[in-house]
């Protein structure tokens, strides 16, 4: 089915509206991690309703900029990139702690039509994989931190789990209870 205008115009302003509240969501944080991370209000929410609602390219625009957000709102927290010491640490930093992670939210495209249960196995799947992105720059940059005697990998387990299961908790209840509002469902 071709869109028209008006759809594709709609289109832009939910994503729009979606995005923005995701911001917004962000900086209500139920808990902060000392060196980046933590669990919010489900800030991932809205980006992950733009896949569900609207398909890949809207999902992915919308992902992609708010994996810029995150990335900026880290910049300015200032409580990230002091730590990375080489260059090689900023960009990966940047690309796993920010760009990926948050841009996989647009694989919620996948769900569309799916039923509640498949969406919420699906949006565990991308939290999975937000949380391995985190896992990869725990090994690789941030090994330094580890108390002494844990390994790298255990460390970087263990502190990304801290922040990654309670949002991933959080945002497939939510998902699963936004999604009982038939509004929402129809696209």
């Amino acid at each position: 089915m071709k869109k028209t205008t008006r759809d594709k115009l709609l289109c832009l302003c939910e994503c729009a509206v979606l995005l923005a509240l995701s911001c917004v969501l962000s900086f209500i944080v139920i808990y902060k991690m000392p060196m980046g991370g933590g669990i919010t209000l489900v800030s991932m929410l809205p980006v992950l309703l733009v896949g569900y609602r609207h398909g890949f390219k809207a999902a992915f625009s919308t992902a992609f900029l708010y994996s810029l957000f995150q990335l900026f709102q880290g910049i300015a927290g200032g409580d990230v990139f002091p730590y990375c010491y080489t260059i090689f640490a900023t960009v990966a930093c940047a690309l796993f702690d920010y760009i990926v992670p948050f841009t996989l939210l647009c694989l919620t495209f996948i769900c569309r039509g799916k039923s509640n249960v498949f969406t919420a196995v699906t949006v565990s799947g991308i939290m999975v994989l937000r949380f391995l992105c985190h896992f990869f720059t725990g090994v690789v940059i941030w090994k330094q931190w580890a108390p002494e005697g844990m390994g790298k990998y255990l460390y970087s387990l263990i502190y990304n789990g801290q922040f990654m299961l309670p949002e991933l908790i959080l945002t497939v209840i939510a998902m699963w209870f936004v999604l009982q509002v038939p509004q929402i469902r129809k696209k």
